[in-house]
């Protein structure tokens, strides 16, 4: 959306300069110098595309919302209040003061609606998809050390509850169990703040289990070597408000094993999804293995998958007619 703004008026779009990582300096700077900065950038409207932080001062404003889970999982980064401060910040503030609020997913807009369904929120809230053309699948991968196994590839943040990794293992012990094949668990991705005890708690306990392997942050080329060697992708996570992985994983042509109760990631992988129950694991490896087969020489066998036709060209066309639409009301 930014590239097709710049070409049409490069004189009039600003990228926001790096901001601090910690939500609370941002939030200082945001309210105290950001009106100032708008005026000497000569900048009148703001589009927020990720953790939007809107104030009755700024300029008009669009907020992007990808999901609400700070409403959903009221300790999630850490404490009740912390959290709580949280949702204001990004959440009600955006649904209170931007002139416009854009959710990711029809299901991040789902939770809006239910959780705020006040009349003067609900005009507001439209939803633009993201696209499910990955980027990554046109990157040149790096060279990895491809597991010789069948293996689940998990993507993401290591989040033990947020991202249900302890059921991602209990699941590929299942489908060991079960095929008599030695299936692995691959994990890939960084961890928060919030969520870093834990995370490295639930790594520390992994270590005496030969076939669950982490390997750390990945770079986009590393990525896409990880996604195109994978058996199957594993997202397990409850509260999303897309799913970035899962619409990753079905650009690659790979199944995607997400939580059924995440309306959000069902939608992001169209046929390439299988939904399972993570209370029911082995009725969960079951059906695992009866869409993900492997041929006698180790090839994967699944059955054919929709090709999603929603873009990223289309979800910034999109973009730029609401822009229009704030520059013009």
């Amino acid at each position: 959306a930014i590239q097709r703004l710049k070409a049409r008026s490069p004189q009039q779009v600003t990228v926001l300069p790096q901001l601090d990582y910690s939500p609370f300096n941002r939030f200082g700077w945001l309210a105290s110098k950001f009106s100032g900065f708008c005026k000497q950038e000569g900048l009148d409207q703001v589009l927020w595309f990720s953790n939007p932080m809107v104030l009755p001062w700024h300029p008009p404003s669009i907020a992007v919302l990808h999901d609400v889970n700070e409403w959903k999982a009221k300790a999630k980064y850490g404490s009740r209040v912390k959290t709580t401060l949280r949702a204001w910040m990004y959440l009600d503030a955006s649904l209170t003061w931007a002139k416009k609020i854009i959710c990711v997913s029809d299901a991040t807009t789902d939770d809006i609606c239910n959780f705020r369904p006040q009349a003067s929120v609900l005009r507001k809230v439209t939803s633009i998809p993201n696209g499910l053309d990955s980027p990554l699948t046109t990157v040149a991968p790096a060279e990895i050390e491809v597991p010789s196994a069948p293996f689940l590839l998990s993507v993401g943040r290591i989040d033990p509850a947020g991202k249900c990794l302890p059921e991602a293992v209990s699941l590929v012990e299942k489908l060991r169990q079960r095929s008599g094949e030695p299936w692995e668990l691959h994990m890939v991705g960084g961890m928060n703040t919030s969520t870093q005890a834990a995370g490295e708690a639930f790594l520390r306990g992994m270590e005496a289990i030969d076939w669950v392997h982490y390997h750390g942050y990945a770079d986009d080329a590393n990525l896409a070597a990880w996604y195109r060697t994978a058996t199957a992708v594993v997202f397990l996570s409850e509260n999303e408000g897309f799913g970035i992985p899962v619409a990753e994983a079905a650009s690659f042509g790979k199944r995607v094993i997400v939580n059924a109760k995440s309306d959000a990631t069902l939608g992001a992988g169209g046929d390439a999804v299988i939904p399972v129950r993570t209370e029911n694991i082995e009725r969960s490896a079951i059906s695992v293995l009866d869409q993900v087969g492997l041929g006698q020489s180790g090839t994967v066998l699944t059955a054919p998958m929709t090709v999603k036709v929603y873009t990223y060209a289309d979800a910034a066309s999109s973009y730029a007619k609401e822009i229009d639409h704030l520059v013009n009301a």
